[in-house]
């Protein structure tokens, strides 16, 4: 476990997990450096090298305690990729892992490097709701909800909150969908028009700075006709 954390103190403190993915690494590019000292955690780069598909990597995780965050950002994921007559054990159990049970115990370990009104996001999607061919990617997806509403249960001076995104145009899932299944998506959708990331990342902003939001989802799927 590797840790580097040389950035200045004035500024706020994000940690952004899943730097490396679609999201994340759109939302790194519009953060102000100006306001944000931006962290990120990733299984191969980062200033925290973790593996959420180990889950006892965690344990052994490590910060110093005077560093404080004061949004952490869940945006890793494992994208939909087996059916269900040919999904196994190991499949499914690694997308529980990615989604639910290693941010769980992240945060567990890592709570007292959290300031207060610190926000917590998670990323869920409209697989929740209309499932997904991948039955392991819809029932982590779903979990979240009532994962979200624990925690903030269990640590009521932080903000918990989440995004349900439809599909977002020119993500990894978006690029592996046949172009018919596309326009089927689509022709559900509000203008038949897919999300843009560029709107996930002012919600996400809007989420850092408004500090009355909290234990919400907030749904960014274009409308969806479930």
């Amino acid at each position: 476990m590797t840790t580097n954390f040389e950035k200045t103190e004035k500024k706020r403190n994000i940690l952004v997990v899943g730097s490396s993915g679609f999201i994340g690494s759109s939302l790194i590019k519009n953060l102000d450096t100006d306001r944000f000292n931006i962290y990120t955690a990733g299984r191969k780069e980062g200033d925290i090298i973790i593996d959420f598909e180990k889950v006892d990597t965690i344990s052994k995780l490590e910060l110093e305690e005077q560093l404080k965050f004061d949004a952490v950002l869940f945006l890793q994921g494992i994208n939909p990729s087996q059916g269900i007559f040919d999904i196994d054990y190991e499949h499914f159990q690694k997308m529980l892992n990615v989604h639910i049970v290693s941010p769980t115990l992240f945060i567990q370990k890592l709570h007292q490097n959290l300031n207060d009104n610190c926000l917590i996001l998670f990323m869920s999607s409209i697989a929740a709701k209309k499932g997904s061919y991948d039955p392991s990617y819809a029932a982590a997806k779903s979990a979240l909800h009532g994962l979200v509403q624990s925690l903030a249960n269990a640590f009521s001076s932080y903000r918990f909150n989440m995004l349900s995104l439809g599909l977002v145009e020119n993500s990894p899932v978006y690029n592996q969908m046949t172009p018919d299944f596309r326009e089927r998506h689509s022709s559900r959708m509000y203008r038949q028009s897919f999300i843009k990331v560029e709107n996930v990342i002012s919600m996400i902003l809007e989420l850092i700075d408004n500090d009355n939001i909290n234990r919400v989802t907030i749904d960014i799927e274009g409308g969806y006709k479930v």
